[in-house]
């Protein structure tokens, strides 16, 4: 290999062993081949943080940011944010996936915990948290030969308690955290969001198909403030990336 393909691959740019480059709408993506690999919750939240008044405003960080989907997703609106990622091989990979896509100016990444973001950040830094956290609770005894797959799925290094109380910690008076849920624990969030006083502002259900039960919900919630809480019309998918792509 040659010329501007052997510079990419010593660059980091390309895809190497056991990785893939896709395309996820408007930007390119690293990632890895039988690792943890986006869905598109991600995309729905990219896309529901421009569902109040256009694209976000003010400083924004991403807990937990994987391979950098929603920073770059943010950045393409003309976002600028802070992806915090623990895991070093994502956060080796959310760094190319910003070189690849020329948006250096635009984001910054940090490894660290999210447990720890008094020791990481000054309180009240950002005007807006986002987050995909894990999903599934940690149960005893669970093995997966892919810890990387793990800590992505399941409240193993984090919980959604954990999220909420980083963004306490983090948000300016009235800014707002935007995270994606389980829609079967949606009264779990809402308990973990008011025990921080966070209050619930808009709230959207997201079905697979329109015959059928909402399986995430999206949440805005505002940090000091009493806030109305608007319950937005439901997104149906039909279980398929596309349409959400197309929305951003």
């Amino acid at each position: 290999m040659t010329g501007a393909g052997q510079e990419g691959l010593e660059n980091g740019l390309t895809p190497g062993r056991g990785e893939t480059l896709d395309e996820i709408g408007p930007v390119r993506v690293l990632q890895r081949r039988d690792g943890y690999r986006l869905t598109v919750d991600p995309l729905l939240l990219a896309r529901f943080t421009r569902s109040a008044a256009g694209p976000l405003k003010g400083r924004v960080i991403d807990l937990g940011t994987g391979c950098g989907i929603l920073p770059l997703l943010l950045a393409h609106a003309g976002v600028s944010s802070v992806g915090l990622e623990l895991q070093p091989p994502l956060f080796d990979l959310a760094a190319r996936n910003v070189r690849l896509n020329g948006l250096e100016a635009r984001i910054s990444v940090v490894r660290g915990d999210l447990r720890e973001v008094e020791r990481l950040f000054a309180k009240a830094r950002f005007r807006h948290v986002v987050c995909n956290p894990p999903y599934h609770r940690a149960r005893h005894g669970l093995t997966n030969p892919d810890l990387e797959r793990a800590l992505a799925r399941h409240e193993l290094a984090c919980t959604v308690r954990d999220v909420v109380r980083a963004a306490r910690w983090l948000l300016e008076p009235l800014g707002s955290l935007w995270i994606i849920f389980p829609a079967a624990r949606l009264a779990e969030l809402l308990e973990a969001v008011r025990r921080v006083r966070l209050s619930p502002r808009r709230l959207q259900l997201i079905h697979p198909r329109a015959d059928t039960p909402a399986r995430r919900v999206l949440l805005q919630a505002v940090k000091a403030g009493r806030a109305t809480l608007e319950v937005l019309p439901p997104c149906v998918l039909e279980s398929r990336l596309q349409p959400a792509v197309q929305a951003l």
